[in-house]
């Protein structure tokens, strides 16, 4: 199947998918800029399209599986690590069990996100040194790339905490930088994201055939995922204002039937798969005629084209289907996976009969042999037969599933809980209401909207889509009101999977090589507490 490439992602793609050196922050698309070099339109999307592609690595990232729609999921109490035995990628297991060293960590996170920092960085520095380009096509690009940053950074904050952080484009080694707290970070990635939002050029969703790119939306949405998480009351009422705005504003619409052909314009045209159908609207959404639907604020273009074993650090393709479906076979219409993340049988049980998500996010299916086995498997992401077709690389690499980053549902549901907090009881009820009748097909038994109730609904509703570990932290609990250090720590020598929570493990380590770099220097990284 083919799909259109964005515009601004086919400028330099010879360029941008070369690797040049061994050193993450060395790669970076041919056009970077000389420091204060003059920087022409051509050049500027240049760097802009190369910050933008850092998104399409974190499924393969530098080698790692570590997809931002999933990755963290394993340390939850939705789903198992898996896989082919305990040694099967062996650093997701530690992850899970809350195990990591500074020595064997996920650092494909690290290596991928700082990437993307320098080159949002050069970005920015090309647009300061623009010449003939218009000022509202800078802001315009300024506010897209100032809200890439924040992202790129706000996973990197979550995920190991006291940072390194630069604002500036590094043309010279050596590439050091000053560690920020996690505290002190914070404001940072919140001034990025308040300059984008309040520009004026910068649209609130992406139309005519700028599908896939940063909105405003976009911007709102990362602010109150770093909001909610740092748990700033101080700014509750801002973001529950900019979650009522992307509601209110019309562009999207919680979908509430399956739709064919898709009805955005993206064209499809892959005579060798079969028409898919399915009466249930949350399971369309995560089909290829569900990309870009109604309820897509920001989602990642993925297609079957350009990665590969050995080079890590391109192509557009999406590798989690293959390592999450069932080990060895599968049912008619799924490719056979590698075992990994199988669901835990007391998470599928928190959905009702009569709720659609119930088939939408998890199918059952027996046979094939591998580690923490439960015969039930994550269906939003499953390798699809067909889905890896005509591909240009290796096939179990380069599925076309698209990454839904930030849906409408997310949108409600916060709303929700922010109205709790500092607004409405009955006002978080509409919220809650709208999400649960789409999921009833528009029965929507009644729930009050409590916090554990919302709680609730956000398992169900993400479930499988990279939210709940992040969640548990900020909340401390889950929906039964049980603590983080009770619902988290497990052992059980059946499955098997035995860890203990300790709030030390909200962050992984700094990879030690990282800190073995900087000795001696003025920037000197230490560890996080607990490492």
């Amino acid at each position: 199947m083919k799909k259109h490439k964005l515009i601004f992602l086919t400028i330099v793609i010879v360029g941008i998918m070369i690797s040049c050196g061994e050193d993450y922050l060395t790669r970076y698309p041919s056009g970077e800029v000389v420091a204060g070099a003059p920087a022409t339109l051509d050049i500027i999307e240049q760097n802009v399209t190369g910050a933008y592609q850092i998104m399409h690595f974190d499924c393969y990232a530098n080698y790692l599986w570590m997809p931002v729609n999933m990755f963290f999921d394993v340390c939850s109490d939705d789903i198992y690590k898996g896989g082919g035995d305990a040694g099967d990628q062996e650093f997701v297991l530690l992850v899970s069990e809350f195990r990591s060293l500074p020595t064997f960590s996920a650092t494909g996170w690290w290596d991928i996100f700082y990437a993307g920092l320098k080159r949002c960085n050069g970005a920015l520095e090309a647009m300061n040194n623009a010449v003939e380009v218009q000022d509202e096509v800078l802001a315009k690009l300024r506010a897209e790339v100032l809200t890439l940053r924040a992202y790129y950074v706000h996973l990197l904050w979550k995920a190991y905490g006291n940072i390194p952080y630069f604002d500036k484009a590094w043309t010279e080694e050596p590439f050091l930088a000053k560690q920020y707290t996690f505290d002190e970070m914070y404001p940072i990635i919140i001034k990025d994201l308040d300059d984008a939002i309040k520009t004026p050029e910068f649209p609130m969703s992406a139309k005519d055939g700028n599908l896939g790119r940063i909105t405003k939306a976009m911007a709102m949405m990362t602010k109150a995922r770093v909001v909610m998480y740092y748990k700033d009351q101080s700014k509750y009422v801002e973001v529950l204002n900019d979650m009522k705005t992307i509601i209110n504003n019309g562009a999207w619409a919680l979908v509430t039937e399956a739709k064919k052909p898709n009805f955005t314009g993206l064209i499809k045209t892959n005579p060798d798969i079969e028409a898919e159908s399915t009466n249930n609207p949350i399971e369309w959404m995560f089909l290829r005629d569900g990309e870009f639907c109604s309820e897509s604020i920001f989602e990642v273009n993925s297609m079957p084209i350009g990665k590969d074993w050995g080079s890590p650090w391109q192509g557009f393709g999406n590798y989690t289907p293959r390592f999450t479906g069932p080990r060895d076979n599968a049912p008619a219409g799924f490719d056979p996976g590698w075992g990994f993340c199988p669901v835990q049988p007391s998470a599928y049980a928190i959905f009702e009969d009569a709720d659609l998500r119930k088939s939408a996010s998890v199918f059952e299916h027996s046979g094939g042999n591998g580690y923490q086995q439960t015969g039930l498997w994550l269906k939003k992401y499953v390798a699809r037969t067909g889905y890896n077709k005509s591909t240009q690389g290796d096939p179990s690499l380069n599925y076309e599933n698209n990454k839904r980053i930030y849906r409408l549902a997310e949108t409600y549901l916060n709303a929700a809980e922010l109205e709790l907090a500092v607004g409405s009881a009955g006002e978080a009820q509409k919220y809650l209401d709208a999400i649960r009748s789409r999921a009833y097909g528009g029965a929507n038994p009644p729930l009050t909207a409590t916090l554990n109730n919302i709680k609730l609904e956000r398992r169900r509703e993400f479930f499988g889509e990279g939210l709940r570990f992040w969640d548990l932290v900020r909340w401390g609990s889950n929906e039964n009101g049980i603590p983080i250090s009770t619902a988290l720590s497990v052992t059980d020598l059946t499955v098997p999977i035995s860890r203990t929570w300790n709030d030390a493990k909200k962050f992984l380590p700094i990879p030690q090589g990282e800190i073995d770099k900087t000795k001696g220097t003025k920037f000197e990284l230490k560890q996080n507490p607990g490492y």
